[in-house]
């Protein structure tokens, strides 16, 4: 009879735990999702701010509480959260969309290390020159951030070192829409930074790769696990008078992609296309969708 007892108890204290995490988290859940709420319907971009400036402050004070790390957040709208596979870090992005059609981002970094977990702020740096900064260091910090909406999280791991490879978006303006590939990893003092050289390109090293293209257009840059790679939809002008002018860019029928090699993404060019478009989706990217955070991913 005691050993029974003592099984249920091993099955229950799971669940009681979780019950009792939930209540806890609860009243601070409810406040972010209203938050959110208030900042869409917020006539003033002054309004959006200031609103804004006060969900910062309480997305920071819930992610420094114990135990919110592994707290499931699927009812909050408008905001992304992605975990890693090897469940050592979650990331977390948002936007403001102000009268004029642009945005800003903002998000942070949680890191779970040793039983301690750390937290870190993204700062948007988007309208500034990130080359500008940081020359002799092989990385960006998390005050360069090229800010976006990160929608998936792949983890690779490379001379004992991990690397997270964050595929994005950015509604830029109302002409142009950006998607963005870059790379998160933690330096030995466990600061995070994005690589500078993780991106061979015909030839040339970058630090991450941007696509523009017209605002009416869809881009498909997404993981295909299958293949261990990213999948990109090769983008193109309609005619030949519009390059570069990428209001004009759209996907031209043909992929790209990017394969994890000896520690960099290599790009290979005109992939086929049944291996392109031929994999098992990500069910998180369409969780995220259905918050309403943006249908083009």
């Amino acid at each position: 009879m005691k050993r029974a007892l003592f099984a249920i108890l091993l099955i229950i204290t799971p669940f009681l735990a979780k019950s009792k995490d939930d209540q806890t988290f609860k009243p601070v859940v409810e406040t972010i999702n209203n938050l959110f709420t208030e900042i869409i319907q917020a006539r003033t971009d002054n309004d959006k701010e200031k609103l804004n400036a006060e969900l910062i402050e309480t997305m920071n004070n819930f992610l420094h509480r114990q135990g919110s790390f592994d707290h499931a957040i699927d009812t909050l709208k408008y905001l992304s959260c992605l975990k890693s596979s090897d469940n050592a870090l979650r990331i977390y992005t948002w936007n403001l969309c102000y009268t004029d059609g642009s945005f800003k981002y903002f998000g942070f970094v949680q890191q779970k290390s040793g039983g301690k977990i750390n937290v870190y702020g993204l700062h948007d740096r988007r309208n500034k020159n990130p080359n500008a900064t940081n020359k002799d260091l092989e990385y960006y910090t998390t005050s360069e951030w090229f800010g976006c909406i990160y929608y998936e999280c792949i983890t690779n791991n490379w001379n004992s070192r991990t690397y997270y490879t964050l595929i994005g978006w950015d509604g830029a303006d109302n002409l142009i829409n950006r998607k963005i590939v870059e790379v998160l990893s933690f330096t030995k003092r466990g600061i995070p930074v994005f690589e500078k050289k993780m991106f061979k390109v015909d030839r040339v090293i970058s630090s991450r790769l941007v696509f523009e293209y017209a605002d009416r257009a869809t881009m498909l840059l997404r993981y295909n696990d299958k293949h261990k790679i990213i999948v990109i939809d090769h983008l193109s002008p309609a005619e030949d008078r519009f390059k570069e002018m990428y209001q004009y860019y759209g996907p031209d029928m043909s992929y790209d992609a990017l394969e994890f090699k000896g520690g960099r993404w290599l790009l290979e060019s005109n992939i086929n296309p049944e291996i392109a478009i031929n994999y098992q989706k990500n069910a998180l990217v369409n969780r995220i969708k259905r918050r309403g955070i943006s249908h083009d991913f």
